[in-house]
């Protein structure tokens, strides 16, 4: 029956960590403190490997509104610099990417090595009598490491390793990454009026497939579909695959008309159709679908706005013929015309539509739907949105469903 005002303002009656009120989407205070507590004290990622193949190979980016360049300095080292220049701050780099032998900021024209020492400064006597010396000017490093070819960056230089920080959610690209010598084939960039934590949540969110025909069509009803357990890694992640008693989940895709089965070019280490997603947190999705394997990352760039990446990656070397059936069974369904994503981006935007000015001030995450063992969660249940939120709170020092003790209604 319908609700009162009193009745809709009120906390909903569940666990605690069973919803979280609409401000951590929505907020620009807590938004900034997201920025300090998590973001910038987490592993970023940045890109694939195969995208800074040959030495002076750059990516430039934004993370937490700082300038980044992200550049294959030698040849077994990749380095990330804060890309202002230690003159005048200028930003230094200032196309996407590319190929350089040096970084020259282009106000006064000073120099920097791809080891991001400063080399070179116009007119540099005049530099003698006050200084600095050059050798006191390089470029702000941060902290940058490669798992199984994906390239992250850490601002915090006490965090634990890479490796350590990914744990055993680091498995199945160990499995099948390291199979192969990848390279991105595919990538765009979407601008979804929505939190980059909303964003990312959709797509760990597994229940919201019900909402796409493509997976209406071809997974809810396969076989097994609703026996696979959710696994969770203390340091946030998820990941979900196998069925509970190990086999794998495969899709039928050829339920779709006009689409056939991914019984071709399937990965080593998976089997034809099969789906598998991990979750790195705060907001790295990667997903395998037996011959496509799809990197999502997205970047805040304010409370209700995120800049989502997407790339495909691919076999480098393998036949025009095949890369061009991979190329189109991975934009079928996550392209930027795809089934899929583009679907993902109105869900979000219509949820930060309403949440952006109090039309719904909770956020309910209360599935739990076990598996026969009756200790593991199916995937439908909300069991990640809950754990993302509780690391969410760890980092934050504030719970997720009252995180500036709002007062209900009820109070």
């Amino acid at each position: 029956m319908p609700r009162t005002a009193d009745q809709y303002l009120s906390a909903p009656q569940v666990p605690g960590d069973n919803y979280v009120h609409a401000s951590v989407y929505t907020d620009p205070e807590l938004y900034e403190e997201e920025k300090e507590n998590i973001l910038r004290r987490t592993w970023k990622f940045v890109c694939h490997i195969s995208e800074l193949a040959e030495v002076g190979d750059y990516r430039s980016h934004t993370w937490t509104g700082i300038p980044l360049v992200t550049v294959r300095s030698t040849e077994d080292k990749i380095s990330t610099f804060v890309n202002s220049c230690s003159h005048r701050g200028a930003k230094i780099v200032r196309d996407p990417a590319g190929n350089m032998k040096h970084m020259t900021c282009f106000f006064h024209l000073w120099e920097y090595d791809l080891l991001g020492n400063c080399t070179y400064q116009t007119r540099d006597e005049a530099y003698e009598a006050h200084g600095p010396a050059k050798k006191d000017l390089g470029l702000r490093e941060v902290r940058t490491d490669v798992f199984a070819g994906l390239v992250f960056m850490n601002y915090d230089g006490e965090a634990m390793s890479l490796r350590d920080y990914i744990g055993d959610a680091g498995e199945p690209f160990e499995d099948i990454f390291n199979q192969y010598d990848l390279e991105v084939f595919h990538y765009n960039q979407t601008h979804v009026r929505g939190n980059w934590k909303a964003w990312y949540l959709t797509n760990c969110d597994l229940y919201h497939e019900w909402g796409h025909l493509v997976n209406r069509t071809t997974s809810v009803l396969a076989p097994g579909y609703h026996d696979r357990p959710w696994r969770l890694n203390p340091e946030g992640h998820g990941y979900n695959a196998h069925l509970l008693d190990g086999s794998p989940f495969q899709v039928q895709y050829q339920k779709y008309k006009g689409w056939q089965n991914r019984d071709d070019l399937v990965f080593k280490g998976l089997v034809p159709g099969e789906f598998r997603v991990i979750d790195i947190f705060p907001n790295l999705s990667v997903f395998f679908r037996a011959t496509c394997i799809r990197l999502n990352h997205s970047t805040p760039l304010a409370p209700g706005h995120t800049l989502m990446e997407e790339r495909g990656l691919g076999v480098k070397g393998e036949s025009k013929e095949d890369r061009k059936v991979r190329s189109k069974q991975f934009v079928q369904i996550w392209g930027p015309f795809s089934r899929n994503a583009s679907e993902d981006c109105a869900y979000v935007e219509a949820t930060h539509e309403c949440q952006e000015h109090g039309a719904n001030p909770y956020d309910l995450m209360s599935r739990l739907e076990l598996l026969e063992d009756n200790v593991h969660e199916r995937i439908h249940s909300d069991t990640y949105l809950r754990h993302f939120f509780n690391k969410w709170g760890e980092y934050m020092g504030r719970p997720a469903n009252n995180p500036k003790n709002f007062m209900t209604a009820a109070e």
